[in-house]
């Protein structure tokens, strides 16, 4: 019963990192001083190239 739960919340915690990348492909930062380097493997991501 347990592992079938953890099983699902892996899931769902997978799907919630995918989408945080997408998003923060395709937004700015927040930040008005510094905009942190963006990770090369997240590009592919991004809906503008």
């Amino acid at each position: 019963m347990f592992k079938k739960i953890y099983s699902k919340l892996g899931i769902i915690a997978n799907c919630m990192a995918l989408l945080m990348v997408i998003q923060s492909a395709n937004t700015a930062c927040g930040w008005i001083v510094h905009e942190p380097k963006f990770p090369e493997t997240a590009n592919k991501y991004k809906k503008v190239k």
